[in-house]
């Protein structure tokens, strides 16, 4: 889904898009766009922030379905609504306007990463506690019931759940979950484990799932007997 508020620009991203064989489902305006997202399936979401009815980090939480990454385009003045897009789980950032070849460039980046996620997660289906975690499905269950998640947020929880019990420095989960994409800060990994956590049902305040190393990282908690 490409949703660009400027019709000229629009039109010149999506001719790129589509030039490499892709569907791209247009959309002018927040409206346009969380209609389509429920009758349309997509894998990756483009949202530029400047759109004429409403800010475009507002849609990022109504288009993510399991399997969607988001890609939030930010003018660099853009500062604190890509604070606000990271709190509300965008994928990726980009500067807009943006060059055509550089966004097909990163489309074909979250499609390779996507494709390759069998390979790199070798353990396959994952069992820790009372969770289950299979990545084939990208799906989550806690206590037998489905969790929804951004595909960000599955692929840190299932690089902890992959070692329960090591402490993953910040850094490290960085460039295992978000490799080099632009504008990632440490701080950013902060806000995805507070939003694992919320989902999850962990106590925020004193989580006994994602446990805080103070200094060093994260961890998943080993259920005791494991």
């Amino acid at each position: 889904m490409l949703v660009i508020g400027d019709d000229e620009e629009r039109m010149r991203l999506r001719r790129a898009l589509s030039g490499e064989g892709w569907r791209v489902i247009p959309a002018g305006t927040g409206s346009q766009a969380r209609q389509m997202a429920e009758r349309q399936g997509f894998e990756v979401a483009v949202v530029d922030n400047r759109l004429p009815d409403e800010r475009g980090f507002q849609l990022i939480s109504k288009v993510q379905k399991p399997g969607v990454y988001t890609v939030a385009l930010l003018r660099d003045e853009d500062t604190m609504d890509r604070i606000i897009g990271i709190e509300l789980g965008a994928d990726y950032y980009m500067r807009s306007p943006v060059n055509p070849r550089e966004l097909v460039a990163r489309v074909k980046q979250i499609l390779r990463r996507r494709d390759g996620q069998g390979k790199d997660d070798a353990p396959g289906r994952l069992y820790v506690g009372d969770l289950e975690i299979d990545p084939d499905l990208v799906e989550v269950k806690k206590d037998g019931q489905p969790v929804k998640l951004s595909p960000r947020e599955f692929k840190l929880l299932y690089t902890l759940a992959k070692s329960p019990g090591r402490v993953f420095p910040r850094g490290s989960l960085l460039r295992q979950v978000w490799g080099e994409d632009e504008y990632i800060e440490e701080r950013t990994v902060n806000v995805y484990v507070q939003r694992l956590r919320t989902k999850l049902g962990d106590n925020t305040d004193k989580p006994k799932l994602i446990e805080t190393v103070r200094g060093f990282g994260y961890r998943l908690v080993r259920p005791p007997g494991s």
